[in-house]
């Protein structure tokens, strides 16, 4: 039951290269025998080991919250094709910041009332925020009724986050909230986080020297003429009316143009997801 459109990482570049980046640091540190050094906890303030607020965020604790972390950002790119790369990496750093200052303050507070606080390693608030975004941005497609109980096309995602964050227990738990409260935050466009961009000579450079390694084009379809090529062909469809609501949907997920939106929702049968990518790629 996943989310119908493009496959693979067409116009999901910032999902791929961070799925890599994720992997890599994984599997160097498993290497070095250091995968689990990356925690965070009071000590590591105590002594000025800073950088460790950031690194945590990056290396996975096992190979089971890799795997199953892994899965979860490939189910996001979604979002990436929602929202526009440019966008989309600054979402990441945005709300990374903000939840790892969250769970620094929450590492300071509970040590002022002696209570020991272990953030595990990993991506936990970062993939937690998303997962909001992606419950209140992401349009059901289709839903399943089987045994009396309805599953909707996002059901695998949600199973997927229940597994992800059991693997670690009730360790992960404080960086849970605390990406939901981000996620939240991020969403309410509080101190217009939403409208933040990284500098223009940034851009220009990913634009020139890291995006040609990591974009994957949406493959070009193949026409393939009928027997009689001098006899035109017509494509008889069917097109439906776009309901309002499903126009207001689009628009509250930032595209304004209704006759955009309309011309799209009729492409695709009325498919919000597949209208969002028509309206993207267009």
């Amino acid at each position: 039951m996943l989310a119908s459109g493009f496959k693979g990482f067409t116009n999901a570049s910032v999902t791929k290269l961070s799925m890599i980046a994720f992997s890599a640091h994984t599997f160097f540190s498993s290497i070095m025998d250091t995968r689990n050094t990356h925690h965070l906890q009071y000590a590591n303030i105590e002594r000025g080991q800073y950088h460790k607020i950031i690194t945590k965020n990056t290396v996975f604790s096992n190979s089971g919250s890799l795997l199953f972390g892994l899965l979860l950002m490939y189910q996001f790119r979604i979002l990436e094709r929602q929202r526009g790369s440019s966008k989309y990496i600054c979402y990441i750093v945005t709300v990374s910041a903000l939840s790892s200052t969250l769970e620094t303050i929450y590492i300071i507070v509970t040590n002022a009332l002696n209570i020991k606080t272990i953030i595990p390693s990993g991506p936990y608030a970062l993939l937690a925020s998303t997962l909001y975004l992606y419950y209140k941005t992401v349009p059901v497609s289709f839903t399943i009724n089987t045994l009396g109980i309805t599953f909707s096309d996002k059901f695998f995602v949600y199973l997927l986050a229940i597994q992800f964050y059991l693997s670690e227990s009730k360790s992960t738990l404080p960086s849970f909230i605390i990406g939901v409260v981000s996620g939240i935050l991020y969403h309410a466009n509080v101190l217009g986080m939403k409208n933040w961009r990284f500098p223009k000579f940034i851009r220009n450079f990913v634009k020139k020297y890291v995006s040609p390694f990591v974009d994957t084009k949406k493959p070009r379809s193949l026409s393939i003429p009928t027997q009689n090529t001098n006899v035109p062909y017509r494509t008889q469809t069917t097109q439906t009316t776009p309901s309002e609501e499903l126009i207001k949907l689009l628009k509250d997920m930032g595209f304004q143009d209704e006759e955009r939106i309309k011309q799209a929702l009729i492409q695709s049968n009325n498919n919000p997801t597949r209208a969002t990518e028509i309206l993207i790629n267009s």
